[in-house]
Formats: structure tokens, C-alpha cells, sequence
């Protein structure tokens, strides 16, 4: 009933059920066709033993095909969101302080150049028509009633330690990534994130300078959360769907501006209290924490929860070398598309860091609004973000992929969009809001989040894309530069503070639209999409 085959490496046969098999691996049978019977349909389609879930088309090299990205059953979807949940909690552990410190200091002892003892604008007849008020006595009743005893300048340099710390580290962090795997290193970050957090009450009432020292070791570990964050994008996702998984993960930052901002502002003034508000956050990088260390492995050959068929399409699809070599530095130095992802990611952080950690601050200073709807208008750039920036990657993936446009011309038609409509929004923001016209700046914030999203398909996917093997480290890279500038936000705020003009804001926000234009002019001339020769 056996008829031997010569096999140069196995003693294979075929029995008389039809079937063929190997006796050295052992496998169940795989159905066989004996040259007597007609052949199968073309192309043919050999029926593996149920615990290889997929179809091999044969006498045919192409790829496997590509398991559906949004799928209950998709790994990389699952890894995508866990990302996303932890930059949320990390991200929401850094910037909840934004929101908490107008509730921590006492906001009349240091009135700002917008306010003195009462507080007014000028209005259209000239500086000596008021045009809005509000008293020591209305401020404590609108919730800014702390104790604590902060200057804003001194508020401005906590903002900053973390940036300070993040600079220690951030050279390094994405060769460490790439070398030992972003699983563990992210863990660890995310961990000294939890135990500063949940220190915060006792360390800002008991020492400003003990604080101070717990912001930076936080900056630190900060220095470690982005590389890795590329590092695990460069090992799991495909570069078709780069666009769209790095939109769904940094979602993380738009929802922690935007939904810590509402809950902070909630505990705030609440009975709770703003210790509570840390205590809050903590926990809940407690939780994520414990599923990351589930869920996540460095690469999809080493997860437990992946299909078959998931594994050997992320093999396929995805260039990695077995070791990663010796980083081509020489050659990063003297490529220009690298400099203008540099200059696009600095312009990026220098607005994103005054987005994030003053518009609190801003409203109300500037437009006087109190807590509550302070809170609410803090959140419009970010849920504006949320929105558009899937929905933008989505469909700049969708270009890729039916090949209307290619990787460079997306990135660059994208990154412009970004830059300069990033820059009419905050001149507008600049110049057109009042305290009497607050839903003006509801409207230049909505459309700066919509025009800033449009970087993820731009300059962040060119960042991930041009080296894919060595993605940790290009994002570090990436982020040495966006540490600068996130240092240099809050120094370039403070400095103008230390002017006493009544022009604090717009000269900011014209700043940061200024460095948005001469960054994407540089990208439009030298940014790129697709894998460089080194």
C-alpha cells in the first residue's frame, strides 16, 4: 500500500488513503492528488492540519496575503491600542499637573501682567475702557484657590524638569530599545511615571525642590517612551499601515490632553480635592501596566496570542535585519531628509509643549475663563486631533496602497498641510480672541488639532519609514531634537512673562507659528518617504 519516494533530506510516501506525509516530522497526513485524477483548480490550494490556519497558494512566491488590520483576531491591532492606552496613562501622568497647578497655587499672590490686584482688558476705545473684570474674591469662588505659594516662573520650570531629565537619556534610549527589546524598557519607564505620580501630594507640600528632583527622574524615564514606542512600531507594523497604526497609538497624547484635562478640572473642584487627581492616574497606569506585560512581546514570532497566518505576513512584509548592525551615524549626519524631520518634530514639540502644559494657564490669564469652562476649552485642540488624524492616515494609507501617491509625495503633501495651516491657526490665535470673544480661540484651537494631525502621515511616518530597521533609534533621534524644543517652550514663555507686556500670548503663539512655517518649507524641499540606501 506504500510507495516510497526519494527525498534527498526526509523519507517521505504517500499511503493508500492518498495522502502524503513525512515520517521524520511526524505531521498528520496532507491531502495528495495521484496523477490519475484531474488536477485541482488553478491556482491550487493545499489544506494544512487545522492548527495552520492559512492557505498557501502553490507553484506561486507571492506574499502571504494580508490578515485583516481592523479584526478581532489582529495582533497588531491589539499591540497598536495597548500602545495608545499607555501613552494615554504616561502621558496623562506628566500633563495632569497642567490642570492641577491652578488649583494647587494661590493664584493671587503673583497676579500676571494680565491681571493685578483687578483684573481688566482694554477695550476697543482705548486702555482706559475696560473691557473685562474679575476680583481676587471671584477667582477663589471660580475654584483657583490654592495654597501653595509658586511663582509662574517657578510653575514654568516644573513644566520643563521633565524635558530636562528627558534629555539625559533620549540619545541613548533608542540604540537600548532596539539592542534589548521596548517591552521591558517601556514597562520600566511607565513604572517610575507610577511611583511619581502617586508621590506628588506628599513631595509638592512638603518641598518644592523635592518636587523638582521627582519631575526630573520622571523626565528621565520619559526619555525612554518614544523610541520605544518606535522601536515596537518598527517590529510590528507593516509600512502600508504605518500611517494609520501611528495614529491609532499617539491618540494616546490627544486623549490624555483632552480627557485629563475634563477630569482633573472635575476633581478639582470637587470635595476630593487635586490629590486626588494623581491618585487617579496612578492606579490607572497601575492596570495598564499589569496588561502590557500580558499582551506585549518585542516581536510577533514571540507572542502567544498571534495567528499563524498574522506571524508569517508580519515576516514577510516587514524588513528587519536578524541583528541589528552597526548604526550608519556618518551617514544619518549627512542625510538631509533627516534634518527635515528634525526641523518639523522641534517646530511640532515647541507648540505641543505650550498646548499641553499652558493652555490651562492661558484661559485663564488671558481670556478669564473659570474652572469649568477652562477645562472644556482646553480640550478642543486635542478631541480636534483625535478625530482628524485617523481619519487623515487612514486615507494617506489608502494613497499608498492603490499607488496614487508615492511614499515621499505623501509624506511632504501631508507635512506641508500640517506646517503651514498649523501656523495660520495660531497667528489667528494670536491676534483675534478676547476675553469677550472666547469661542474665537474654541475655533483657531479646533482648526490648529485638525492641521497638526496631518504630521503623522507627514514627517512622524518619514521618521519611521526611512530606516525601518534602526526605527528606535531614528526616533530617538527625532525626539533629542523634540526635547530641546520642549525645553525650550517654557523657558521662551517665561522670558516673555519677564517683559510685563500685555502681548505675552501673541508673541508666543506667533513664535510657534513662525517655526511651523520655516519647517515646512525645509520639509517640502527635503523630506522623504521611502527607505534610504544605508
Amino acid at each position: 500500500d506504500i510507495e516510497e519516494l526519494n527525498d534527498a533530506d526526509n523519507r517521505s510516501y504517500v499511503d493508500s488513503r492518498g495522502s502524503f506525509s513525512t515520517i521524520s516530522e511526524g505531521l498528520p497526513p496532507i491531502p495528495y492528488y495521484p496523477p490519475s485524477l484531474p488536477p485541482p483548480p488553478s491556482p491550487a490550494m493545499v489544506t494544512l492540519p487545522f492548527y495552520f490556519n492559512f492557505n498557501i497558494r502553490q507553484s506561486n512566491n507571492q506574499a502571504p496575503s494580508p490578515p485583516q488590520l481592523f479584526s478581532r483576531k489582529s495582533q497588531r491591532l491589539r499591540i497598536g491600542l495597548m500602545l495608545m492606552l499607555g501613552l494615554y496613562v504616561i502621558v496623562s501622568m506628566r500633563l495632569n499637573l497642567s490642570m492641577a497647578v491652578v488649583c494647587m497655587v494661590n493664584s493671587t499672590a503673583f497676579p500676571s501682567t494680565a491681571r493685578a490686584d483687578l483684573l481688566s482688558h482694554p477695550g476697543p476705545g482705548g486702555e482706559g475702557q475696560p473691557q473685562c473684570q474679575r476680583n481676587a474674591e471671584d477667582m477663589a469662588s471660580q475654584g483657583y484657590n490654592g495654597t501653595l505659594l509658586w511663582s509662574p516662573q517657578m510653575q514654568s520650570i516644573l513644566f520643563s524638569a521633565t524635558f530636562y531629565g528627558s534629555l539625559a537619556t533620549i540619545s541613548v534610549s533608542g540604540m537600548i530599545a532596539d539592542k534589548f527589546g521596548p517591552k521591558a524598557i517601556l514597562g520600566g519607564a511607565a513604572l517610575v511615571y507610577i511611583v511619581v505620580t502617586l508621590a506628588t501630594p506628599l513631595l509638592s507640600q512638603h518641598s518644592y525642590l523635592a518636587y523638582f528632583i521627582s519631575r526630573l527622574v520622571m523626565g528621565i524615564a520619559e526619555g525612554f517612551v518614544f523610541p520605544c514606542l518606535g522601536s515596537m512600531a518598527g517590529r510590528w507594523f507593516p509600512p502600508d499601515e504605518r500611517s494609520t497604526m501611528a495614529a491609532i497609538y499617539t491618540s494616546g497624547n490627544q486623549l490624555a490632553a483632552s480627557l485629563s484635562s475634563i477630569i482633573s478640572a472635575g476633581i478639582c473642584s470637587s470635595p476630593l480635592g487635586w490629590p486626588a487627581i494623581f491618585y487617579l492616574f496612578g492606579a490607572m497606569g497601575i492596570v495598564w501596566l499589569v496588561g502590557w506585560c500580558i499582551v506585549a512581546t518585542n516581536v510577533p514570532d514571540e507572542n502567544p496570542f498571534i495567528s499563524v497566518r498574522e506571524t508569517l505576513y508580519l515576516r514577510e512584509v516587514i524588513q528587519r535585519k536578524k541583528k541589528v548592525g552597526r548604526i550608519p551615524w556618518r551617514a544619518m549626519l549627512r542625510s538631509s531628509p533627516i534634518y527635515a524631520c528634525l526641523s518639523a518634530q522641534f517646530a511640532f514639540n515647541f507648540t505641543a509643549t505650550i498646548m499641553q502644559g499652558f493652555l490651562p494657564t492661558y484661559f485663564r490669564d488671558e481670556l478669564l475663563l473659570p474652572l469649568g469652562q477652562n477645562g472644556l476649552y482646553t480640550t478642543i485642540p486635542f478631541i480636534s486631533q483625535l478625530v482628524t488624524k485617523n481619519i487623515i492616515s487612514i486615507v494617506a494609507d489608502k494613497l499608498k496602497q492603490k499607488k496614487l501617491l508615492k511614499p515621499t509625495q505623501c509624506a511632504v503633501l501631508f507635512q506641508t498641510i500640517s506646517s503651514f495651516g498649523a501656523a495660520i491657526s495660531m497667528m489667528c490665535l494670536a491676534t483675534l480672541p478676547s476675553c469677550e470673544r472666547p469661542w474665537l480661540a474654541a475655533v483657531f484651537l479646533a482648526l490648529y488639532g485638525a492641521f497638526f494631525s496631518a504630521g503623522i502621515p507627514g514627517f512622524f511616518t518619514s521618521l519611521l519609514s526611512i530606516a525601518p530597521q534602526y526605527s528606535g533609534t531614528m526616533t530617538s533621534v527625532g525626539m533629542t531634537a523634540g526635547s530641546i524644543a520642549n525645553v525650550l517652550g517654557p523657558m521662551w514663555l517665561s522670558l516673555v512673562m519677564l517683559m510685563k507686556t500685555r502681548y505675552t500670548w501673541p508673541i508666543v503663539f506667533f513664535t510657534g507659528g513662525l517655526l511651523n512655517i520655516v519647517a515646512g518649507i525645509i520639509f517640502y524641499c527635503f523630506g522623504d518617504g521611502k527607505i534610504l540606501n544605508y
